[in-house]
């Protein structure tokens, strides 16, 4: 399962070092066998280690979490011993030479606390720091313990529901407690700490080091690379394995590298048993089939299917969002994942293993091609682009004024047009989001305020390489590291991204356009290096796995459910004020016999019913009300 680390360092008063200790050895039962090191240090977990650094080193004491792959010139030893070395030996730049997905902190020489964390892949950090203390920690929870206020900002639960993530920023969910962002060193001093933001992803971008010819080989190379260091931090690992492209080409480098009589588990999740069979055009709902077909072509591979336990999912969502203490609206739709992890666990294995990050390497889509394309003149390819383009029945002036065109306009005429092709959503926020208008309206004002907006009031694709990477980046950060954590947590099993790999990542950024869409489609370097390691078929399928798609049958038997949580919700003052209560109770009581697969009709009810009743879960958690 997934280890703990803590570090609690009172810069002047040692005996309220003591104090802290007590508190969170009392409250944490986990804890038990957590000593107090010097300096106020506390480490736990078997991923968890701690270093004494010698005399004159850059640091005195190290704990990381996670794992450290690669470190420049190092000699290889725990991940605290080797992240200790390379800080002595490289000093600030230290980051930059290693390469793995942790969370670390070091007190320094001077006195100073540093805190770190990967770049693309981390467990989370957060820390609060002020002239009599400095506290940090993945869980919330062990900072409360340690003495900071769990004074919520309300407002952010409300930028969570208006899809503004506020990805990569500092500031944190409670007053005066803050998170470490993705490639980033926060050092803290008395009363003041600083941030620097040392990785930049866009620097790996050049279109130039290798020709799309070769590309695939050299990819799966580093797959298999990765695939092997993934192994070394689980004896008996789950992948979580989809009919697409992602993880069965992890599944292949995972092969590679297990010894040959040895077998790969995999677990698929599948649709509700009593969903209709019916999805969105160009999508998947059930992609068991494929995965079938995919296990028969690679005999090592262990298939296993499972079903969302849907009976399960309040207490589920509960004690995520108690274990996370901060409010991440995807909980609410990660129901299989519960699943998977218990499965997992049922078969004896110690990890899940996915592909999370393959979106961003490999298996990176290139629709920035269509605007890059447009302003470098190369009309002959890109109308052949947009006339093969799979799934999209469009005409190809409405695809050339989409997907060229549109993405460069001022964000207030793309808004608009989109308004007069589909008048019901001329304001696409407001219509997925379960916030009333006042909230809406107060949200929407505060995120210009600091330059910020939702996902939704200006949804389309990058107009650029450099700006597909920095969402890229910044979408990696957020909350979705302390899900992991939880998730991890709940059911005592490590999830690790075999492709959350640096020289993987970074080496798909220096590859051209043309390595990632063609003019026979998107995503072509997965399917060049997926040749003879998938089905063809299954190489070739253009549909996109749709998780979702028995959402009407899974939200259809809880309504009663929902209808009790949304009369408790009409008595809080804060959940009566920012949410539309009148709105979201009639999405409930007008329930379709089906799916119209119409965004208008569906969307509303899939993502803003279960958000606001995760919302009032949330709440619930928080002030330790049992009625929510």
């Amino acid at each position: 399962m997934p280890g703990l680390i803590a570090a609690l360092h009172g810069w002047a008063n040692q005996s309220q070092d003591d104090r802290w200790l007590r508190s969170l050895t009392a409250r944490f039962s986990l804890l038990a066998g957590v000593r107090q090191e010097e300096y106020g240090w506390l480490a736990s977990g078997r991923l968890a280690s701690r270093s004494e650094c010698l005399e004159g080193s850059f640091a005195r004491h190290v704990v990381v979490l996670g794992a450290i792959d690669e470190a420049a010139d190092i000699r290889a030893g725990s991940a605290a011993e080797t992240y200790a070395q390379a800080l002595t030996r490289y000093g600030p730049d230290a980051d930059a030479h290693i390469v793995g997905n942790y969370a670390a902190i070091a007190l320094l020489a001077d006195g100073s606390v540093r805190l770190a964390r990967s770049p693309w892949d981390a467990p989370p950090l957060h820390f609060t720091n002020d002239a009599r203390r400095m506290i940090a920690a993945p869980r919330l929870e062990l900072l409360f313990a340690g003495g900071a206020e769990a004074e919520l900002d309300y407002d952010r639960i409300v930028d969570q529901l208006a899809y503004d993530f506020r990805d990569n920023e500092v500031k944190g969910w409670y007053r005066d407690i803050f998170a470490v962002p993705l490639g980033s060193v926060v050092t803290c001093r008395p009363g003041e700490w600083s941030v620097d933001r040392w990785y930049d992803p866009v620097t790996f971008l050049s279109g130039e080091r290798v020709p799309p010819s070769e590309a695939a080989g050299q990819a799966y190379t580093l797959l298999q690379q990765a695939a092997r260091h993934a192994l070394r931090r689980s004896d008996s690992p789950a992948l979580a394995l989809s009919g697409g492209l992602d993880s069965p080409l992890a599944a292949c480098a995972l092969l590679d590298e297990l010894p040959p009589d040895h077998s790969l588990t995999s677990i698929t999740f599948r649709p509700h048993a009593d969903w209709d069979g019916e999805c969105a055009p160009g999508s998947m709902g059930d992609e068991w089939p494929l995965v079938q077909d995919f296990a028969a072509m690679h005999p090592r591979i262990a298939a296993h299917e499972v079903r969302a336990d849907m009976d399960r999912l309040a207490e589920d969502e509960r004690e995520l969002l108690r274990a996370m203490r901060l409010f991440a609206p995807g909980i609410a739709n990660i129901a299989p994942l519960h699943t998977l992890f218990r499965e997992a666990k049922a078969l004896g294995c110690d990890a899940v293993f996915t592909a999370g990050l393959a979106n961003q390497s490999y298996s990176q889509d290139g629709r920035w091609a269509y605007v890059e394309k447009f302003r470098h003149g190369r009309w002959a390819s890109l109308l052949r682009q947009l006339s093969a383009r799979p799934g999209d029945n469009r005409s190809l002036l409405r695809k050339f004024a989409a997907l060229s065109v549109l993405p460069q306009l001022p964000a207030s005429a793309r808004k608009g047009l989109r308004a007069l092709v589909h008048p019901g959503r001329g304001d696409m926020l407001a219509l997925l989001t379960p916030l009333s208008r006042q909230a809406l309206a107060a949200q929407r004002s505060r995120a210009a305020g600091r330059g910020g907006q939702s996902d939704w009031d200006d949804q389309t694709f990058p107009r650029s390489r450099e700006e597909a990477v920095r969402h890229d980046h910044y979408a990696a950060d957020g909350e979705g590291a302390d899900v992991e954590w939880a998730l991890g947590w709940r059911h005592g099993l490590a999830p690790v991204d075999v492709t959350a790999y640096r020289p993987l990542i970074e080496f798909c950024l220096g590859l051209p356009t043309a390595s990632f869409t063609d003019e026979e489609g998107e995503r072509s370097l997965a399917r060049q290096m997926a040749l003879g390691r998938l089905p063809e078929a299954q190489r070739t399928n253009t549909d996109y796995g749709a998780h979702g798609a028995d959402w009407l049958v899974e939200l259809g038997e809880r309504r009663d459910e929902y209808r009790e949580a949304l009369k408790v919700m009409r008595d809080h003052p804060f959940l009566s004020r920012v949410i539309d209560l009148e709105r979201v109770e009639r999405l409930v009581d007008d329930w379709p016999e089906r799916p119209s697969q119409d965004i208008d009709e569906d969307w509303p009810r899939m993502l803003a019913i279960p958000r606001a009743i995760l919302a009032a879960r949330f709440i619930g958690v928080v002030e330790g009300r049992n009625d929510l």
